[in-house]
């Protein structure tokens, strides 16, 4: 996923905090994260006209949920935030209208969505206007697109321009008329238990982000607490773009940043550097944190001999080399040291234990950083909990800022 790196320089932020209009005539665009077990729909921003949708962690924090409708009349859907994508889609059950697939009716009854348009095309690269990844069917004279995953998730479909509608933090609604997205025909591995992605990567001019701006925002709370209600997104001019600056590139449709150093405490690690040059991905759609073998081995080494003699180590099938111990995640490990990336220009991203750790059950937790296996660091969103990640690609300024407000225990 990660290919051809494009020569030009983006700035993150980082920093810590506390804390029916068409949307082509609006600026602002609030997406909330709701945890999947709350029985509350929490109160949200007091601006007017903000555009919403609850995101939802999702089998525990592996990815966060974003509430939309599709299509008219509205249909609401869940689908994971993913700034890694830049194609919004949905699989062949959901689509409501343009969905090719007969023995789907009536649910993809054509009349159920009066807004679904195809794109008709004549040759490829008609289609790669739109995204990558794109042809042209000789059978359908339709733009497909074709999308394979990291961890071997595959999805392929249809093109096709659909309304979307938002609600408003004044209860009312948003609409962003004829947005490109992609219809599923087939999909396999752990995508089938989604419903579909939002692409927040920025493409080109059809992308959702450059629908409402160019810039975006997310925070991340307290992923295990369901009754959390910080977590947001907002797109458009109501981002949050303060804190702490570092530059960042794009490799492929991936936003990338450089890690310089880790340092455990007060003690810098010692690891191959040049393989995080601007190798080093910003993922809301992955949970862990990914590191190269230099590095991971050298962080694992570090963790391991902190805590022997002091919490049981346990083995758990499945977790391959990730170091897990049976305790309390909280109680066991106060006191322990905060890990810190350090970024390019002197920028840090500080993991506490919730962040550096994955609960796994009520008395077992893993580090939440596994070894790369396919070349490619992420920084996953355990490793973002307590943070706000802002980007604003009209000055590609990118940011992070932090310090989400904590939950009372």
């Amino acid at each position: 996923m990660a290919n051809s790196y494009i020569a030009f320089s983006i700035f993150v932020l980082i920093a810590r905090f506390s804390t029916g209009v068409e949307a082509a005539n609006r600026t602002k665009l609030v997406l909330r994260l709701i945890h999947r077990d709350s029985i509350f729909r929490p109160p949200y921003s007091e601006a007017k006209n903000d555009l919403r949708a609850p995101l939802v962690p999702y089998e525990r924090g592996l990815l966060f949920l974003v509430n939309v409708s599709i299509g008219e009349p509205p249909i609401p859907q869940l689908l994971a935030m993913d700034t890694g994508s830049s194609l919004t889609w949905l699989h062949p059950h959901l689509c409501t209208g343009c969905n090719p697939l007969a023995n789907r009716a009536p649910l993809d009854d054509p009349k159920r969505s009066s807004t679904c348009t195809k794109l008709a095309c004549d040759f490829k690269y008609q289609c790669q206007e739109y995204f990558d990844n794109t042809d042209c069917s000789q059978v359908s004279s339709q733009c497909t697109y074709k999308i394979e995953y990291i961890d071997g998730s595959y999805a392929r479909g249809i093109i096709v321009s659909e309304k979307f509608t938002f609600a408003t933090s004044d209860d009312g609604t948003s609409v962003i008329p004829d947005l490109l997205f992609g219809c599923g025909l087939e999909s396999r591995g752990n995508v089938l238990r989604l419903n579909g992605i939002l692409g927040l990567s920025n493409l080109n001019e059809h992308s959702l982000v450059s629908r409402v701006g160019k810039k975006f925002s997310y925070c991340i709370g307290n992923i295990s607490d369901p009754y959390y209600m910080y977590n947001q997104l907002i797109l458009g001019e109501g981002a949050v773009l303060e804190g702490e600056s570092t530059r960042l590139g794009i490799r492929h449709v991936h936003y990338v940043v450089s890690i310089q150093g880790i340092s455990v405490g007060e003690k810098k690690l010692e690891f191959n550097e040049q393989e995080f040059y601007y190798n080093v991905v910003i993922d809301s759609g992955s949970t862990l944190t990914s590191l190269k073998r230099s590095a991971f081995e050298a962080l694992k080494e570090e963790v391991v001999n902190m805590l022997d003699g002091l919490i049981e180590p346990v083995i758990i099938e499945g977790f391959g080399e990730r170091p897990c111990y049976r305790g309390d995640l909280v109680r066991d490990l106060k006191g322990f040291p905060t890990v810190t990336f350090h970024l390019d220009e002197e920028t840090e991203l500080s993991l506490e234990v919730e962040g550096m750790f994955q609960r796994i059950g009520s008395d077992l937790f893993c580090m939440a950083v596994v070894a790369s296996t396919n070349g490619i660091n992420i920084i996953g969103v355990l490793a973002q909990q307590y943070y706000n990640v802002g980007f604003d690609l009209n000055e590609m300024k990118p940011n992070l800022f932090g310090d989400v407000k904590k939950s009372p225990n």
